[in-house]
C-alpha cells in the first residue's frame, strides 16, 4: 500500500499503541540494562554459583579457580574433579570463547590446556568416576558432533583394564563438524586379553573431521600376539589403518596393509604375512576384500615357498552368519616335516615289508615332483549357526613336470557342531611313479555319502599293492560302512607274500570307532614265504567271537579278536615239504591267544622231522607278549634223539625267548641206547634268525646233574651245534650206567620200580661202578650231514666186569661218532687192577666203539707175576645175547711170584710158564674156561713144601713118602683148565722129568726109582679162585677140608652125598664161621694165643 492511500484518520490510534509498544521495549532494554550492567557488576559471582550448582546436582566433587569471565571468554584454572587424591579429571586451564549476542550467546572455542582423564575398565563396565553423571546420561539415539571448536594442548589419558594399562595422548584442535585435526597416540605395556597376550601394543595416528564424517590414518603395531588355546601367535605385526565413520558412528569404511613376521596360525607357521584390502562396517554387517600373501609356509602335510589368497569376507547380524570366498595359489611346494617324518618313520617301521619299498618310491616320486610344483584352487566357506560348509569348485596340485598330482572337484565339506564331518566330490591323483587313485563321494537322497575309490597297481621293484575297489559309505548319523578288497605282493618280515587277497569290510561310528570283519572272512594267498617257510595257494577262514568284530578301534584302543576251528597248510621249508596242521585255534589283542594240538611234519613222509604241542598259550598286550606251552614233542630225523613233553614259558619282545623249559630226552632207537634223561630250567632265545639255548640235563630218578647242553642254530643257513659239558658225574650206589635188572628184562613192570641207571646196554657188561667221568661233546649239523664228536675222562673208576672186578680204570676216551656212539679206533685206558680171579695190576686196555652195538677190544697187557698178561682182540655185540670169548695169553709167568701171589706160605717153587687162558661166557653170561693151558719153559723147575706137618698121626708110611716127596724137581710141568667160573674148575697137572730136590729125604725107596722116568698126573676140582691153593693139599694133608665139615659123611663113616656144590659150601662156611664165633664168645679166658703160628696154617 502506498502512503497516499493510507486515510490519516485512521493512522492514530495505531500510532499510540506503537508508542506504548516502544516505550514498553523502551522500558524492557533499559531493564535488561540494568540487570545485565548488575550481572556485569557481579558476574564472577553467578557464574562460580552456576558451575558449582551444576557438579552439586550431579553429585559431583570438583575444585576449581574462575579466573575471569567476560563476554567473550571464560576462563578456569586449576580445576580437579573427583578425589583431589585420586582425580578423575584435571584441567589446568580451560578457556570458553563466546561471541554475544541477543539470547545466548555463541560457543565458538573451547581450549583445554593440559587435561588429565583418569578411567577403568572393569568387568565390561567404562567408568570415568565423578565424571559418570555427565558422560552416560542413559539417553539414546544418533551420536551428533556439536558445531564447536576445541582445541586440546597436551592433552593425556589412563585407562586402567582387566588386561592392562592403557595411556593416551592427543594434541590438536578444529571444529568438530568440520576442520578438526589432532594427532593420538595409545601405548601399552602389554594385553592379556582372554586366552590371548598381546605385547607391546601401540596406536599413533591422526584423527581429523571433515564434513561431519570422523577419519583415522596410522599404524597399529604389537611385538607379539599369542594365543595358545588357538594356536595363534604373531610377531612384529603392523596394521596401517585409513578409515572414517559416518557423522552418527554407525558406518565405518576403510583399507588396511598388513605387514606380519613370524607367524604361527594352527600349526601352520609363515616365515612373514603380507596384505591389503577394505573394509566396510554397517549396521551389524561387515564386507571386506582381502589380498594376502605369506612366504615359508610350514605345516604337518606340505610346505610352501609362498601360498597366497584373496578373495572377500562378509559377516551378517553381528556375525551370525558368516562367508568367505577366495582364490588360492601356492608355489615351491614340499613335503611337510611331519609328512616326511611319517614317510620315513613308516618306510623304517616297515623294513624288510612290501611297504617299505612302496613308501620309498612314493616318498623319492613326490619330492621330486614338489619341486617347482603349484597350486591353485578356489573356495566358498560359510559358518551359518554351528554349521560350517565349504566348497571348492575345483583344486589342483601340479608338479614341477606339470603333471597334475592331486585334483579335487566339485568338492563340498561339511563340519556340524557334532558328529564327523561330510565331504563329497571327485577325487583323483596321479603323477609319474606316483599312486593313481580315482574316486568320488556322493550323496544319496537318503542323505548318506558314499565314496567309490580304486588304486591301480602300485609297485616298486618286487612289491606290488592294489586296491579293485572300496567303498566308503556314510550314514545321516556319520556312521562309515567299508567294504572293499585289497591284492597285495611283496616282502613280508622274514618273507615274501604273492597275490595276497585281504577283503576289507566294517564300519567307522559318529564318535570314530573302527570296526572290522564281522563275520567268518578268508585270507588267501598264492604263496606265502616266511623265512624257509613257503605255502602255495592257501587260504586261511578266521570268524570272530560271538557278536563281536574281529577287529575293533575306538577308545580303548586296538582290539583283536578271532578263532579258525583248525589249519591245515602245507608247503615247502628250504625246498623241504612242510605240513602244518591244528585244532582250534583263537586269538584276542589285548589278551591272549590259544591253539591246541599243533602238528608240524617237516620232510619226506617217511623220514619227517614232527614237531607237536598239545597247548600253546600266549598274552598279546602292549609291551608283554608270551606265555606258555605244554606236553610239546619234537622228532628230528637227523638227530636220533626225540624231545618229548616239554613244557615252559615263552615271550616274545623283538626277540622270541622261552624260559623255565623243562622236557624229557629219549633215544628214539628200538633198544634204547640211554634212559630217559630230564631238564628243568631249560632257556631258548630266538633273534635274528638265530636260535640260542641252555639247559642241563639229569636223572630223572636222582635229579642228578649229567651235563650242560648249549645251543645254537642258524635258520637262514641251517646251521648249528650242540655242545655238551659233563662237569663231573659221580657213580655210586644212587648212579650206576646199568639200572636194576628187572627195569631192563620186566619193562611191564619198569615203572614200578625205581632205577638208578644209564643205560640198559650196560646190564651183564658193568656193575657196581665207583668213581667220576668228566668230559666234553660237540653236534654238529648243516643241511647236509650231522656230525659228533666228544671226549670223555677218568682219573680212577671202579666197576665189577663180567670177567672180573675192575679198579682203577683212568684215561680219556675220543668219539669220533658221539650220537652214533663210536669212538675213534685203539682208544686206551689204563686198569690199576683187574680180578678175573687172580688180581691183575697196572695194565692197559685197547678198544674201539661202533655204532653204540658192539666193542671191538683190540687187546690188553698187564704185567702179571713176572711176565705178561696179553689179551688177545675181541668183538662184543652189546645187548645182544651171544657167545663171547676172552682170550688170555700169558708170557714168562715165574711160579716163584705165582706162589708169592696166592700167599701159599708153605710152598716154595720155581719156573717160567707160558700159556693161554680161553675164558667162554654163554649168551645167559655164565662163563667157563675152555681148554686153558700152562706150560713150563725148559729146564723146567722145582715145587717144595717147606712147613712142618700139623698133624701127627698120618702113619708111618704116609709120613715117611711124605717127607721124601717134599721137595721136588720137574724138567715139564703142564697144567690144563676146563670148566664153569662159577663153579668147579677141572685142572689136570701133568709133571714130567721128576726127582727129588736137595731137601727131600733120601731112602732107599726114592734111591731105587731115581734113575726111572717118572710122570705124575694130578686132577684137580675146586672153584677158579682156589685152584692153585689145592696144590697144597699135595704137600699138606691138613689144607684138604674135613668131608664130615663138608656134609659128605658122618662122624661114623656112613656116606651121605657123592659131591657138594659150591654155593653149599658156601653156606656150610657161613653156618660154621658164626658158631666158632658164638663158641668163641662163650669160651673160658685161656693163655694160650688165638691165632695159629703162621708155620703150619692149617685149613679146615
Amino acid at each position: 500500500m502506498t502512503q497516499e492511500e493510507v486515510p490519516p484518520a485512521e493512522d492514530r490510534p495505531r500510532g499510540r499503541k506503537r508508542r506504548w509498544l516502544l516505550g514498553g521495549v523502551g522500558v524492557f532494554v533499559l531493564l535488561v540494562a540494568l540487570l545485565v550492567a548488575a550481572i556485569w557488576f557481579q558476574r564472577e559471582q553467578i557464574a562460580d554459583s552456576y558451575i558449582a550448582d551444576t557438579f552439586e546436582q550431579n553429585d559431583i566433587d570438583a575444585t576449581y579457580t574462575v579466573e575471569s569471565i567476560s563476554p567473550q571468554q571464560q576462563v578456569l584454572t586449576n580445576i580437579v574433579i573427583g578425589d583431589p587424591a585420586a582425580p578423575d579429571l584435571t584441567i589446568e586451564r580451560l578457556e570458553l570463547n563466546i561471541t554475544p549476542r541477543f539470547g545466548f550467546p555463541d560457543l565458538n572455542e573451547l581450549r583445554l590446556v593440559r587435561p588429565r582423564l583418569y578411567g577403568s575398565y572393569r568387568e565390561g563396565v567404562l567408568s570415568f568416576g565423578e565424571l559418570d553423571p555427565l558422560l552416560f546420561t542413559g539417553e539414546e539415539g544418533p551420536v551428533e558432533l556439536p558445531d564447536l571448536n576445541v582445541v586440546i594442548e597436551d592433552g593425556r589419558g589412563l585407562l586402567e583394564t582387566d588386561y592392562g594399562r592403557v595411556g593416551v595422548k592427543i594434541g590438536g584442535g578444529g571444529n568438530l563438524q568440520d576442520g578438526f585435526n589432532a594427532e593420538v597416540a595409545a601405548v601399552a605395556e602389554g594385553l592379556a586379553l582372554p586366552g590371548c597376550a598381546v605385547a607391546a601394543p601401540t596406536l599413533y595416528g591422526r584423527v581429523s573431521i571433515a564434513d561431519a564424517q570422523p577419519e583415522f590414518a596410522g599404524p597399529l603395531r604389537f611385538g607379539s600376539l599369542d594365543c595358545a588355546a588357538q594356536g595363534v601367535a604373531l610377531a612384529d605385526g603392523t596394521v596401517q589403518i585409513a578409515g572414517q565413520a559416518d557423522g552418527e558412528f554407525a558406518a565405518f569404511e576403510g583399507t588396511y596393509v598388513l605387514a606380519l613376521g613370524r607367524s604361527e596360525i594352527a600349526s601352520i607357521s609363515a616365515g612373514g604375512i603380507g596384505g591389503e584390502g577394505r573394509f566396510s562396517w554397517r549396521e551389524g554387517d561387515l564386507t571386506a576384500l582381502y589380498d594376502l600373501a605369506a612366504s615359508d609356509v610350514v605345516t604337518a602335510a606340505g610346505n610352501a615357498g609362498e601360498l597366497t589368497a584373496e578373495g572377500r569376507v562378509r559377516a551378517m547380524d553381528q556375525f551370525a552368519r558368516i562367508e568367505v570366498e577366495g582364490d588360492l595359489a601356492g608355489s615351491d611346494l614340499a613335503l611337510g616335516g611331519d609328512l616326511a617324518g611319517a614317510l620315513a618313520g613308516a618306510a623304517d617301521a616297515s623294513e624288510g615289508t612290501l611297504a617299505a619299498p612302496l613308501l620309498d618310491k612314493f616318498a623319492a616320486n613326490l619330492a621330486r615332483e614338489l619341486r617347482g610344483s603349484t597350486l591353485v584352487a578356489r573356495f566358498d566357506a560359510r559358518r551359518i549357526g554351528d554349521l560350517t560348509s565349504v566348497v571348492i569348485p575345483e583344486a589342483r596340485l601340479r608338479g614341477g613336470s606339470r603333471a597334475t598330482l592331486v585334483n579335487l572337484a566339485r568338492a563340498r565339506l561339511a563340519i556340524p557342531a557334532e558328529g564327523l564331518p561330510r565331504f563329497s566330490g571327485d577325487l583323483s591323483t596321479g603323477g609319474d611313479g606316483l599312486p593313481q587313485i580315482d574316486g568320488r563321494m556322493e550323496q544319496a537322497h537318503n542323505g548318506a555319502l558314499s565314496l567309490r575309490l580304486a588304486m591301480r597297481e602300485y609297485a616298486a621293484g618286487d612289491a606290488r599293492l592294489a586296491v579293485p575297489a572300496m567303498t566308503v559309505v556314510q550314514g545321516r548319523d556319520g556312521r562309515l560302512a567299508l567294504e572293499g578288497r585289497v591284492l597285495a605282493s611283496g616282502p613280508l618280515p622274514g618273507g615274501f607274500a604273492q597275490g595276497l587277497v585281504l577283503p576289507i569290510d566294517g564300519t567307522v561310528s559318529a564318535d570314530g570307532a573302527l570296526a572290522l570283519w564281522s563275520g567268518c572272512r578268508s585270507v588267501g594267498f598264492d604263496s606265502l614265504t616266511v623265512a624257509s617257510l613257503t605255502l602255495r595257494r592257501q587260504s586261511l577262514t578266521l570268524c570272530p567271537p560271538t557278536g563281536r568284530p574281529i577287529l575293533r578301534y575306538g577308545s580303548g584302543g586296538l582290539q583283536l579278536a578271532a578263532g579258525a576251528t583248525s589249519l591245515d597248510l602245507a608247503g615247502e621249508l628250504a625246498e623241504t615239504p612242510i605240513t602244518l596242521r591244528s585244532g582250534a585255534v583263537g586269538f584276542a589283542y589285548p589278551g591272549a591267544l590259544s591253539a591246541r594240538d599243533l602238528a608240524i611234519t617237516l620232510g619226506p613222509e617217511d623220514n619227517a622231522q614232527r614237531f607237536t604241542i598239545s597247548e600253546l598259550q600266549a598274552r598279546l598286550t602292549p609291551g608283554d607278549v608270551g606265555g606258555t606251552f605244554a606236553d610239546a614233542d619234537i622228532f628230528l630225523a637227523s638227530v636220533p634223539l626225540d624231545v618229548l613233553d616239554a613244557s615252559g614259558n615263552w615271550s616274545y619282545a623283538d626277540v622270541l625267548s622261552l624260559t623255565d623249559a623243562g622236557f624229557v630226552l629219549e633215544d628214539r632207537e628200538a633198544t634204547d641206547r640211554f634212559e630217559p634223561l630230564v631238564a628243568k630250567g631249560a632257556t631258548l632265545t630266538l633273534a635274528d634268525s638265530r636260535i640260542t639255548a641252555n639247559a642241563v640235563l639229569r636223572h630223572p630218578a636222582t635229579d642228578t646233574v649229567l651235563s650242560r647242553l648249549e645251543i645254537a642254530h642258524d635258520l637262514t643257513s641251517g646251521t648249528g651245534q650242540a655242545d655238551l659239558f659233563i662237569d663231573g658225574v659221580t657213580f655210586g650206589p644212587d648212579l650206576q650206567p646199568a639200572p636194576p635188572a628187572a627195569h631192563c628184562l620186566r619193562p611191564d613192570l619198569a615203572r614200578q620200580i625205581v632205577q638208578n641207571g644209564l643205560t640198559c646196554l650196560a646190564l651183564g657188561v658193568v656193575s657196581d661202578v665207583r668213581g667220576t667221568v668228566t668230559g666234553r661233546g660237540q653236534i654238529e649239523w648243516n643241511p647236509d650231514a650231522v656230525t659228533s664228536r666228544g671226549s670223555f675222562s677218568s682219573t680212577s673208576l671202579d666197576l665189577d666186569a663180567a670177567f672180573g672186578p675192575i679198579k682203577g680204570a683212568s684215561g680219556i676216551v675220543e668219539f669220533s661218532d658221539l650220537l652214533g656212539l663210536t669212538t675213534a679206533p685203539n682208544q686206551r685206558i689204563r686198569v690199576a687192577a683187574i680180578n678175573p680171579g687172580i688180581e691183575i695190576n697196572n695194565g692197559e686196555v685197547g678198544f674201539q666203539l661202533i655204532d653204540g652195538e658192539r666193542v671191538e677190544v683190540t687187546g690188553g697187557s698187564w704185567p702179571f707175576m713176572g711176565g705178561t698178561l696179553t689179551m688177545r682182540p675181541v668183538a662184543i655185540n652189546i645187548g645182544v645175547q651171544e657167545t663171547r670169548a676172552y682170550v688170555m695169553e700169558i708170557t714168562g709167568l715165574q711160579a716163584s711170584q705165582f706162589v708169592e701171589r696166592m700167599e701159599l706160605g708153605n710152598l716154595a717153587a720155581s719156573g717160567t710158564f707160558d700159556g693161554v687162558i680161553p675164558i667162554i661166557f654163554d649168551a645167559d653170561g655164565n662163563g667157563q674156561l675152555v681148554s686153558g693151558e700152562l706150560r713150563s719153559r725148559p729146564p723146567g723147575g722145582h715145587v717144595s713144601y717147606v712147613g712142618e706137618l700139623t698133624y701127627e698121626d698120618m702113619g708111618y708110611f704116609a709120613n715117611y713118602a711124605f717127607r721124601t716127596l717134599r721137595d721136588l724137581q720137574y724138567d715139564r710141568m703142564e697144567i690144563d683148565m676146563n670148566g664153569p667160573l662159577t663153579g668147579e674148575l677141572v685142572t689136570q697137572v701133568r709133571f714130567a722129568g721128576i726127582r727129588q730136590g736137595e731137601t727131600a729125604e733120601s731112602n732107599m725107596v726114592s734111591r731105587a726109582i731115581a734113575g726111572l722116568p717118572i710122570v705124575l698126573r694130578i686132577n684137580i676140582r675146586a672153584p677158579f679162585y682156589k685152584l692153585m691153593t689145592s696144590l697144597r693139599a699135595m704137600y699138606d694133608p691138613a689144607a684138604l677140608r674135613d668131608p664130615r665139615d663138608l656134609g659128605l659123611v658122618r662122624d661114623d663113616g656112613t656116606q651121605l652125598r657123592e659131591t657138594v656144590d659150591q654155593d653149599t659150601v658156601d653156606a656150610l662156611d657161613e653156618a660154621a664161621a658164626e658158631e666158632a664165633m658164638r663158641e668163641l664168645l662163650e669160651a673160658p679166658q685161656t693163655d694160650e694165643p688165638d691165632i695159629q703160628p703162621p708155620e703150619s696154617e692149617a685149613m679146615r
